[in-house]
């Protein structure tokens, strides 16, 4: 695979530091930061391979390991990728987005395990009452969830927190709301799941 022109890591190293002059960060940023700046450089140290043959020598630089470095995460990124889509069921889901409103993100920012965690529940509960509700769904949903507060221009905030729901656009509906005599995973209608079909 080609190597790209542009790396993270050169982005880091050439604006880096005035950046952090010029802008507060948390301690665990301006740590990221240095660490994908050094990766496989000489800041890091390394391993020499030499052949006594050819006289070829090679230096493997030591990469950063941080889990923010695409260098470090790519490969096991798309491994991780690879594993959650041989999870997923055959059928289409549809992405629902919650947000904080400003006045609970101020909040959020001082208390985040406390208010993200009241936010993962009350989305929770939200999904599965709408969809529980005969007039709507009439079943149980199956979703997956993720909070980033990671904004468009890659700063962290928790003025842009974001609760992110991926849904399924299938049901287990119970046995007397379904033709089948047993449950199972059925397709929902489109009206509940606008986005399948």
């Amino acid at each position: 695979m080609p190597q790209p022109a542009l790396e993270l890591a050169d982005i880091f190293r050439q604006h880096g530091p005035d950046y952090r002059q010029t802008h507060p960060l948390p301690l665990y940023q301006h740590r990221a930061m240095q660490a994908v700046e050094s990766c496989r450089t000489p800041v890091l140290g390394g391993v020499v391979e030499w052949c006594d043959h050819c006289q070829y020598t090679h230096i493997h630089y030591r990469s950063c390991r941080n889990r923010h470095c695409p260098k470090c995460q790519g490969a096991a990124s798309a491994q991780w990728l690879q594993q959650r889509t041989a999870e997923l069921l055959p059928v289409e889901y549809f992405h629902v987005v919650f947000t904080v409103p400003e006045e609970i993100a101020r909040i959020a920012f001082y208390n985040q395990e406390t208010v993200y965690g009241l936010l993962f529940r009350t989305v929770s509960e939200t999904l599965l009452t709408i969809a529980r509700d005969p007039k709507h769904l009439g079943a149980e949903i199956g979703f997956f969830a993720v909070l980033h507060t990671w904004g468009q221009n890659l700063h962290q905030s928790a003025m842009e927190a974001v609760r992110e729901c991926i849904l399924t656009c299938t049901a287990s509906f119970p046995a007397a709301a379904s033709p089948r005599t047993e449950i199972g995973w059925l397709a929902s209608p489109a009206s509940f799941c606008r986005y399948a079909y």
